[in-house]
């Protein structure tokens, strides 16, 4: 193998033995046996003395100085770590010791002497000492090469490692750091998937998948439970401790997080990543002579580790301070011009302040550098393939778009326009205006609005503002109403420039629900249902820490929960304070101010006052649902602790009721169905029990066992929707259509702002031909739901034909916006128009008909023939209504009819 230009690591987690290899343990003595038992435990200084014993047995030399070497570096002890694995590196065999030492010279900065280390390693894989049946040997290999920057003869050799034992854990774990190195979570998860088969307790096995699950969906309530995991078997290990201050950062609780920070400095007070870690928390909090001192202390470390910036870099991007990530990739190039990361972040960023020509560049240096990132692999082939070949860029001030080409006839006649009233609107009540231009693009696909966005082809968003960038999907990209989403993503515009990028995320996201919900009536939430049981149940963070309900949500409804909630809380500051008060509080918050500060100098008030005065005025207007019974299964997240109140009290109907809800929240169907059994054993009327039962018995399509259960709860004095929509479910298990119907009409009477009600009931219309119900659940719908195309269609048709026109007028202009390339929609919208005297709009409209139905020449001609005559331009409409009667003769009576009057 030829190993590429020597780079730094760039994921620095100690190392941790995962396996009782090399040798065979039997052959071991026992003090080596225990040594490395020690080490898997966290026990490092038991390991070193354990190892220093067994070093005095010859046949155990070479392998007890390696572990004493590792136990000394996971303490932090490098000299006689170093001592240690230069006792024996000598050694022919003795390939983890100069694999461990390189580890050890690159986290100090001594590239040269680790480069000598490591390449031995390679040279006994070329000589073929190491040959293709070694497993660890080929292990060391991966970990050599990946230290020397040769990322494809590290793959190489973990492949060939992993075809010798794919059970081998440290393999597995070494190969997934090396996918993470790259941005390629995806492999990284396959790996440690392999490890946590062969041994599901390892340590640092459940530390990586915590790190996969962060890089992969944000999931931060599965990321604690592996640390978790990891902490039970390993208490020790570094790198679970700096992902729980990572994770308390991203909460923005400082002081938790420097907690964290201290248990993994106690262990190892040289470790680069939680040293770099600090730094990031003092950025976080604003003090910039504290965060220079960090920063000193992680170079004084290891003077050429340009991967701190790059650390601080992901916690600058989870708080949008874009511009501020490229001085800091910039300070990273300066100690290490050959860092592929650091000029990856530096692109990636640069194309999130909307200069391409540079970010561009600096992405072509990186992929240079290093051919195996993924992000980077993706964003250029983006930018070289689809975006060069099949968007268009365009000023229209105070923006820049980007569209598909084949989008932009008809969406250059709206969104700019739309964009620039809601632009003009913002800027006068926030008395600010953005720094020019502000960049507007919108992605056909959803994989390339992905990548644009993150570098990746999924993304779990509708749109994204980076400051002074917003990229968002297109209507191509699928039934998405554009102007919801872009406004959203304007108004962020304006909060993160206001606010120096320092606002925090409950607030800015309900900001922009708020502006959304001023803008348009169908754009608001419709999530009460889901707010009231957050609130009773104590599942909503306090406002002075409700970051967390975005960062701690499990599932969709609890981050849509957060959504709603955050919008709820803006909508109650404003009712309350005022809108300049909401501008005030980005602008202390520009200032490095705390919440508990904004709120005392915006408002003049005290945040834990004004959290309890929204708790108590929403009880107060969602009462409604106190008398609404549901069982609320996200709520149900402590299998385990479920299973243990269940135990220790066997006689308990609502211990065993609970343990069936967790149980069936996590998909244990039987475990479920068992512990219902025996709650309504103990009470034959215990209701969460009953609840599961029916739900069970509706995923069986067993409707008449469910009913039973419903019809047991509807005795007992339970009502509520979601009762009502498991009886619609079990209805239809039984092909009972009318009983679904019925069942969903309660349901609707229930809560008539739930859409899911009125969907089942648009579903039943259609199979049942009812065009009388669908066409009144269709207007339910488009009332609730903004990007719901069919129905919208089909509700826009059945008022023409009923003449309804004052409700056409109502609605049709919603045609733009959820179906813009609709042409259809656009002639109903034009004749809207010209009924309401608003010629030059009808005008506009009918061309926008014609850009889309270029074959219907004779309709359109005489539509723009009215339009014109209403507009007392008659010489127009008389040339367009003889276009009319030339493409179709019959078309001459209706033609003459608009001139009649003359």
């Amino acid at each position: 193998m030829r190993p590429g230009s020597l780079v730094l690591p760039t994921v620095l987690s100690v190392f941790v033995l995962t396996t009782l290899v090399p040798g065979d343990a039997d052959a071991q003595s026992t003090e080596l046996t225990s040594g490395r038992a020690a080490m898997l435990e966290g026990r490092y200084d038991d390991a070193a003395g354990l190892a220093t014993t067994a070093s005095r047995d010859a046949a155990s030399h070479a392998e007890a100085m390696t572990l004493l070497g590792e136990a000394r570096m996971a303490r932090g002890r490098l000299d006689e770590a170093e001592t240690a694995f230069r006792a024996v590196e000598a050694e022919p065999e003795a390939h983890r010791a100069r694999v461990m030492l390189g580890r050890l010279l690159l986290r100090r900065g001594r590239d040269a002497d680790a480069r000598a280390s490591l390449l031995q390693v390679i040279r006994a894989y070329n000589e073929h000492v190491i040959d293709r049946t070694d497993a660890a040997g080929l292990a060391y290999v991966g970990m050599a090469a990946s230290m020397l920057g040769s990322a494809h003869d590290a793959n190489s050799a973990f492949t060939e490692a992993t075809r010798a034992d794919r059970t081998r854990v440290e393999t597995q774990l070494e190969w997934a750091e090396l996918f993470l190195s790259h941005d390629d979570a995806g492999h990284a998860e396959e790996c440690v998937r392999d490890a946590l088969a062969a041994s599901p307790h390892d340590a640092r096995a459940n530390a990586l998948s915590a790190r996969i699950r962060l890089a992969q969906s944000f999931d931060f309530g599965g990321a604690r439970d592996a640390i978790d995991e990891a902490l039970a078997v390993n208490p020790s290990l570094v790198m679970a401790h700096v992902t729980l201050a990572n994770l308390a950062l991203r909460d923005l609780d400082i002081v938790t997080a420097d907690r964290h920070l201290d248990d993994a400095l106690a262990i190892d007070p040289t470790d680069l990543e939680a040293l770099s870690v600090r730094a990031a928390v003092r950025f976080v909090a604003g003090d910039t002579r504290a965060f220079e001192t960090a920063v000193r202390a992680v170079l004084a470390q290891s003077p050429r580790f340009s991967a701190a910036f790059s650390i601080i870099a992901d916690h600058a991007d989870w708080e949008h301070r874009y511009a501020d990530i490229v001085v800091l990739a910039r300070r990273a190039l300066q100690i290490d011009p050959t860092d592929a990361r650091a000029e990856a972040t530096l692109g990636i960023n640069l194309l999130r302040e909307g200069d391409e020509e540079e970010g561009l560049a600096a992405l072509r240096r990186a992929f240079a550098r290093d051919r195996f990132n993924v992000r980077v692999f993706n964003i250029l082939n983006l930018f070289e393939g689809p975006i060069a070949r099949d968007y268009e860029t365009f000023e229209s001030r105070p923006f820049v778009f980007r569209m598909h080409h084949r989008e932009r006839p008809v969406l250059e006649r709206y969104v700019p326009r739309t964009l620039a009233a809601a632009y003009a609107d913002m800027r006068r009540r926030y008395h600010f205006t953005p720094h020019a231009p502000t960049h507007i693009e919108m992605y056909a696909t959803t994989q390339h609005f992905a990548v644009r966005t993150s570098g990746l082809p999924a993304l779990g968003a509708q749109g994204v503002c980076f400051g002074r960038v917003v990229t968002a999907l297109s209507p191509q990209a699928g039934e998405f109403d554009w102007a919801e989403i872009t406004t959203h993503e304007l108004s962020h515009v304006f909060h993160v420039q206001i606010s120096h990028s320092r606002v925090p995320r409950w607030f800015t996201e309900g900001l922009a629900e708020h502006e959304t919900n001023m803008a348009r009536p169908e754009w608001r939430r419709e999530d009460d249902h889901r707010l009231y049981r957050y609130l009773t149940d104590g599942r909503l963070p306090p406002l002075r820490d409700m970051n967390a309900a975005f960062t701690h949500a499990r599932t969709a409804d609890g981050m849509l929960t957060a959504y709603y909630a955050a919008s709820r809380i803006v909508t109650y500051l404003d009712e309350r304070f005022g809108f300049p008060a909401l501008v005030a509080m980005l602008r202390e918050w520009g200032r490095g101010r705390s919440t508990e500060e904004v709120f005392a100098r915006a408002l003049h008030a005290d945040v834990d006052a004004v959290d309890a005065d929204f708790r108590a005025a929403e009880l107060v207007r969602l009462a409604r649902y106190r008398t609404d019974f549901s069982v609320d299964l996200t709520s149900y997240d402590d299998l385990l602790g479920a299973r243990a109140r269940a135990v220790a009290d066997p006689t308990s109907a609502s211990a065993q009721g609970e343990r069936a809800a967790a149980a069936l929240a996590r998909g244990e169907a039987i475990e479920s169905l068992t512990a219902a059994q025996a709650a309504v054993r103990l009470d034959p009327h215990e209701p969460v029990a009953r609840f599961v039962l029916a739900t069970l018995a509706v995923t069986r399509r067993d409707g008449v066992e469910a009913e039973t259960h419903l019809a047991d709860l509807r005795a007992s004095g339970h009502v509520g929707y979601d009762l009502e929509t498991l009886a619609a479910n079990a209805a239809l298990s039984r092909s009972d259509r009318a009983g679904a119907r019925a069942a969903l009409e309660r349901a609707v009477a229930l809560d008539p702002g739930r859409l899911d009600a009125h969907v089942g009931l648009y579903s039943i219309a259609m199979a049942t031909s009812d065009s009388e119900l669908r066409f009144l659940e269709a207007g339910e719908i488009v009332r609730l739901e903004e990007h719901a195309r069919e129905p919208l269609a089909f509700y826009l048709e059945q008022l023409v034909l009923r003449g309804e026109t004052q409700a056409l007028d109502a609605v049709i202009e919603r045609t733009i916006y959820a179906d813009p390339e609709r042409a259809r929609g656009h002639e109903l919208l034009a004749r809207s128009y010209l009924r309401r005297g608003r010629g030059a709009d009808a005008l506009y409209e009918v061309e926008t008909w014609a850009l889309l139905a270029p074959d219907q020449v004779a309709p359109i001609a005489l539509l723009r023939a009215e339009t014109l005559r209403a507009l007392h331009r008659d010489r127009e409409a008389r040339t367009a209504m003889a276009a009319a009667v030339a493409a179709d003769p019959s078309m001459a009576e209706r033609a003459a009819a608009i001139f009649a009057d003359r």
